[in-house]
């Protein structure tokens, strides 16, 4: 008797369990999800040439000019009541390197200042691409952009003599 009581309790209680376990089961719900991932190149920025005005005169008293180094083509300065004499001249020019036909955000600033001693020359910075630009090439394969600036400046008779000199930089990340 006390063997057949012990298997009425086993028994009750799978039962009891096997009910719950299938309530359970009627209210569960699955999904499923696949998982990606794309692998490019890190991007590299190398700078080709710096921002070079060369050697410019400044305007007779009672004068202001205007100096422009243009950001494509030959690298000529147009002075404007100032004197540009013949030397070496030459926008920044950048190299993007990353992944083909990726886009990527450009950032550069507005203005650099140049600086000889406690004199200064605000120069604003004129660049040939806007916020982004695309990498030449096709995914999978090396792409390139090159990033041209040129830049202006007012440049009045009281400008003092000197070699001028500032830094700015070029930034770039993918989009």
């Amino acid at each position: 008797m006390k063997k057949l009581l012990a298997s009425a309790a086993i028994a009750a209680g799978l039962l009891a369990g096997g009910s719950a376990f299938a309530q359970t089961a009627a209210n569960t719900s699955s999904a499923t999800a696949s998982g990606s991932v794309t692998i490019v190149r890190p991007l590299t920025i190398t700078k080709n040439s710096d921002l070079a005005f060369g050697r410019i005169v400044r305007p007779r008293t009672g004068g202001t000019g205007t100096v422009t180094l243009a950001n494509t083509g030959n690298s000529v300065v147009a002075a404007s009541g100032a004197v540009a004499l013949a030397s070496t001249t030459s926008r920044a020019q950048f190299t993007v390197d990353g992944e083909g036909g990726q886009s990527v955000t450009t950032s550069i600033p507005a203005t650099v200042t140049l600086t000889s001693g406690t004199n200064t020359i605000p120069v604003t910075l004129l660049p040939d691409f806007g916020s982004t630009v695309t990498l030449s090439g096709a995914l999978a394969a090396a792409g390139s952009a090159t990033l041209n600036v040129g830049g202006s400046f007012s440049l009045p008779d009281t400008q003092a003599s000197g070699a001028y000199t500032g830094n700015f930089t070029v930034t770039v990340t993918y989009q």
